[in-house]
C-alpha cells in the first residue's frame, strides 16, 4: 500500500488540516486498516478502493486513531489530490461511495497569479439545525473555552448543527476574540454528552460590499481532536446556520472560511450555496491540497 501525507484547504505545506491517504487498500482486513489509523494519530486517514459497482467511480473510508467515519472533508479533498497527481483521476466529475452515500466530488484548474490550482469540489446535503441554545447554556459553553460573556455576539444565537456528526456553532462578536480562548478540555466533553453535540465550532461572521467570510476555531476532545485545524464538515454546517438566519440576503450565496490561524496551521475553505426555488439545496465545499511526503507501507 502506498501512504501519502496531505495538507488539505491549503497550497502550503505544512499548513492546512494534514490527512494520510492509503492507495490500493483493497483485500486489507479491517484490523490492519485500524492499525494503520493508529499509526497515525495526528491525522485521519482515508483508505482508497476500487469501486464496487457501476454508480461510483472510487471509494473511500475514513478512520481516525479511535474509529471509522462515515465522511471527513478535508481528508476526501486530500485523496482526490494524490489521485489527480497520479492520473488515476481526471479533472471534471468523480463520483465517491462512502459512509454518507455517493457524492459528486469535481476538480477544476483555476488561473491564479501565482499560476495554475486545482480546486476539489464535493456537494453534502444540507445540515439539520435544532433551536436556538438557551442562553443560560451558551454562557456555560462561553465558560468552558474562557471566553468572556460580552463577547458572544449580541444577535445571532448558538445552534447545535447535524450532518453525520454534530457541532455546536456558537457565533461571536469580534474574530479577534478567537486569540484569547483556552478551553478546558473536560469540561467541554461533558457539555458534549449533555448537550449531544461532539464538537464545538466558535466564529465570527465578517463583510464589506464585496465579500462575506468567516474566521473560527473548532474544538473536539470527545473525538480525540483537541483542535481542529480546519474543517470542511463544521463549514458546510455553518452554511446553513447562515442561510436559515438570513445573512446573505442580496449577496452572492459564497463565502470564504478562514480556520487555523491560531494553531499556525492556516486554511481556506471556500463554501458555496445551492438554492433552488429560494431554499438551501445543497452545500458545496471546495479547497485545495498538496503533498507533503508518501511511502509505502513495508
Amino acid at each position: 500500500m502506498r501512504i501519502f501525507q496531505v495538507d488539505a484547504f491549503t497550497a502550503t505545506r505544512f499548513t492546512g488540516n494534514p490527512a494520510i491517504v492509503v492507495l490500493d487498500a483493497d483485500g486489507q482486513s479491517e484490523p490492519t486498516l485500524r492499525a494503520v489509523a493508529r499509526e497515525f494519530p495526528h491525522a485521519e486517514v482515508a483508505f482508497v478502493f476500487a469501486a464496487a459497482g457501476t454508480d461510483h467511480d472510487v471509494r473511500l473510508r475514513f478512520f481516525n486513531a479511535r474509529k471509522e467515519a462515515p465522511f471527513v472533508g478535508h481528508a476526501t479533498i486530500a485523496a482526490h489530490a494524490v489521485l489527480l497527481t497520479l492520473g488515476r483521476r481526471t479533472t471534471g466529475i468523480c463520483r465517491q461511495h462512502s459512509g454518507t452515500g455517493i457524492i459528486d466530488v469535481s476538480a477544476q484548474i483555476e488561473q491564479r497569479a501565482s499560476g495554475p490550482e486545482t480546486v476539489i469540489e464535493f456537494r453534502q446535503h444540507v445540515a439539520e439545525l435544532d433551536a436556538p441554545l438557551p442562553f443560560k447554556t451558551t454562557l456555560r459553553v462561553a465558560e468552558a473555552v474562557k471566553l468572556p460573556a460580552t463577547q458572544l455576539h449580541d444577535v445571532l444565537p448558538a445552534r447545535i448543527a447535524r450532518k453525520g456528526s454534530t457541532r455546536l456553532l456558537i457565533p461571536i462578536a469580534d474574530p479577534r476574540h478567537l486569540d484569547g480562548l483556552s478551553p478546558n478540555f473536560d469540561t467541554l466533553v461533558s457539555l458534549g454528552l449533555e448537550l449531544g453535540a461532539e464538537g464545538f465550532f466558535l466564529f465570527a461572521l465578517n463583510r464589506d460590499s464585496d465579500e462575506m467570510w468567516t474566521e473560527s476555531r473548532m474544538f473536539c476532545p470527545a473525538l480525540g481532536i483537541p483542535e481542529d485545524p480546519v474543517s470542511g464538515n463544521a463549514h458546510a454546517m455553518l452554511a446553513a446556520y447562515l442561510w436559515d438566519s438570513g445573512q446573505f440576503g442580496k449577496k452572492s450565496p459564497i463565502f470564504m472560511g478562514r480556520q487555523g490561524y491560531q494553531m499556525k496551521r492556516p486554511g481556506q475553505v471556500r463554501v458555496r450555496l445551492e438554492i433552488d426555488k429560494s431554499s438551501l439545496a445543497a452545500v458545496h465545499v471546495a479547497g485545495t491540497a498538496i503533498i507533503v511526503s508518501e511511502g509505502t507501507l513495508a
